[in-house]
């Protein structure tokens, strides 16, 4: 291993950990002030984890070898750093004995960090408060990323946080980036802190009490979607509600860097964003069409009811949130073709959203307008550009090579899926579902259903696309590949 920095990688893991173990304290708070009993086997998980924690800072200190960063180091403490916080996220589902099966655990834990929000939870308002918190956090931790966390505290660690941005972060993205990426991630952890805060107490002001508020804020901004309801969202029958976590949604499924950028300008102009304007228009073109739809079937009367409820499943949705206030799935099958498209290409890059991102749909369009026109005009030189700039062709022909690998592991998912028991619509929701972190799929394991009934197997498989999704792919996926580990 001397070619290799395996003391950085213990040390990002073991410092993932100690974070993590003190936002599990925060659980114990709630647990205290409505005198639970699963708070003790809160605070068993955390000095579990904290003493992993630590443990693995004083192990960095005594391995040696190689003290640059490279690529490899980078994407493998991501991949580890989240394996070992959804690993360790477990902990206070079972030793609490909420959720004694590790599968089930696992998975709801793996869905929590990755903003997925698919869920084994039968009877969720028995649920345990204090884990219903543990549950909302961690998709507000999975959400802005964990790596976040670490770039802003990267003078601790004496390196570069270029290797670890570039593990989360693999798209279009990465050319909007100044150099001074710690105090970015500084901004954009205050303006997500800031956003969770006003949603909180926007939500707090309708009729969710403050426990909900503070779950819902957590899972709404991050594009989550874990409620503290069986029925989801629907529970409230409030469309003050509903309406306010439009909003955060939408904000959450938004460019945090545009939202970083419009907030230290103080300009309209970066709503002139490309992506952002399609990912408007989306759903604005997506809400008309399936409302219009429904009130000329017949299937809704009420004109302002439909669109809100229309529109709060497109935004739901497209930002891979996954809240119910219907289950659109009754609407009938057409319309469970029209969400899948919606799950596969999903909101902004650079937002708390999964899935392919509109900048990669742009991309590909604007690359397939360029092929047509060069067979008109073969000697022209053309380009693919985005916001008036000139994508490289490097650039383009990742996106190319992140779309076929991004639709050969869904089709491959579908055969794994189909062959672990589930029908094969169930197959095609579970799968687009979880490598999209969306959450809810089609059929058994729709908005209404969850994925309790599913195999062990299924349940680890889907967790393995949830972690590969939120990595978008490359980061994870390159760890398989022999070269990659080659100097």
């Amino acid at each position: 291993m001397k070619n290799f920095n395996l003391s950085f990688v213990v040390k990002i893991i073991g410092f993932l950990l100690i974070v993590e173990s003190i936002f599990m304290l925060f659980s114990t708070f709630i647990g205290e002030y409505y005198n639970e009993p699963a708070t003790k086997g809160v605070y068993i998980s955390v000095v579990i984890t904290s003493l992993l924690g630590l443990l693995l800072l004083l192990l960095s200190k005594v391995i040696k070898g190689r003290q640059d960063i490279t690529k490899r180091e980078g994407y493998l403490a991501v991949t580890l750093g989240w394996t070992m916080m959804a690993l360790l996220g477990t902990l206070p589902y079972i030793l609490s004995d909420a959720i004694p099966s590790f599968d089930n655990a696992f998975f709801e834990s793996m869905a929590g960090f990755t903003t997925t929000g698919g869920s084994t939870l039968i009877n969720v308002e028995a649920f345990p408060k204090c884990l219903h918190f543990w549950r909302s956090f961690t998709q507000w931790i999975g959400g802005v990323g964990i790596i976040v966390f670490v770039m802003g505290f990267m003078p601790l660690f004496g390196g570069s946080a270029v290797e670890l941005f570039d593990a989360e972060v693999t798209g279009i993205m990465q050319n909007q980036i100044t150099p001074r990426i710690k105090d970015m991630a500084k901004n954009i952890l205050l303006i997500y802190s800031i956003l969770t805060i006003i949603g909180f107490l926007l939500l707090w002001a309708g009729p969710m009490d403050a426990f909900d508020a503070a779950c819902h804020t957590l899972s709404g901004i991050s594009c989550g979607g874990f409620s503290t309801k069986q029925s989801s969202i629907a529970y409230y029958n409030s469309a003050f509600t509903e309406y306010v976590l439009m909003i955060m949604m939408f904000l959450g499924g938004t460019n945090f860097f545009l939202i970083y950028t419009f907030f230290r300008k103080r300009s309209i102009k970066v709503f002139k964003d490309e992506e952002f304007k399609w990912y408007c228009l989306i759903i604005l073109i997506y809400s008309v069409i399936i409302a219009s739809s429904l009130l000329l079937n017949g299937q809704m009367q009420n004109i302002e009811y439909t669109i809100r409820t229309v529109l709060f499943q497109v935004i739901s949705i497209i930002t891979t949130t996954g809240y119910a206030t219907f289950d659109y799935l009754t609407w009938g099958h057409v319309y469970w073709f029209v969400f899948l498209s919606l799950m596969i290409f999903c909101a902004c890059e650079g937002s708390t959203s999964g899935g392919m991102k509109i900048s990669r749909l742009v991309v590909m369009v604007k690359n397939s307008l360029v092929e047509f026109r060069k067979q008109v005009h073969p000697n022209a030189l053309l380009m693919v550009k985005m916001n008036g700039k000139v994508v490289q062709q490097s650039v383009v022909s990742k996106v190319l090579a992140f779309m076929f690998l991004y639709t050969s592991l869904t089709g491959i998912s579908f055969v794994v899926l189909s062959l672990s028991g589930m029908s094969f619509s169930e197959a095609v929701g579970a799968a687009i579902a979880s490598l999209g972190n969306v959450g809810p799929g089609l059929g058994e394991h729709g908005p209404a259903g969850n994925f309790a009934e599913v195999s062990s197997f299924a349940k680890y498989y889907m967790s393995f696309l949830m972690l590969v999704g939120r990595l978008e792919l490359f980061t994870v996926l390159s760890l398989f590949v022999p070269n990659f580990w080659k100097r």
